[in-house]
């Protein structure tokens, strides 16, 4: 991620301050599930958020992710 890409697209002021991703399918538990419709959420300091592309694209060069190696990842809880 450039530095031109940490900024806010709308007023250039703001800088990157969270990404999430959407989620409002709810699985059997009624947790929120990410299912591959949702989509890439990236809010800025100057309080814009913009909506970036869908889960299901898989598209690394336009999603911002965070890559772990398989040792860095944990066991998801028992739900």
């Amino acid at each position: 991620m450039s530095s031109d890409d940490m900024r806010c697209p709308i007023c250039g002021v703001g800088v990157v301050r969270d990404i999430a991703y959407d989620a409002e399918v709810v699985n059997e538990a009624g947790r929120p599930f990410q299912d591959p419709e949702a989509r890439q959420i990236t809010e800025f300091s100057c309080g814009h958020s913009v909506e970036g592309p869908r889960l299901e694209t898989a598209d690394q060069e336009r999603m911002d992710v965070e890559r772990r190696a398989s040792e860095d990842t944990a066991n998801p809880p028992d739900v």
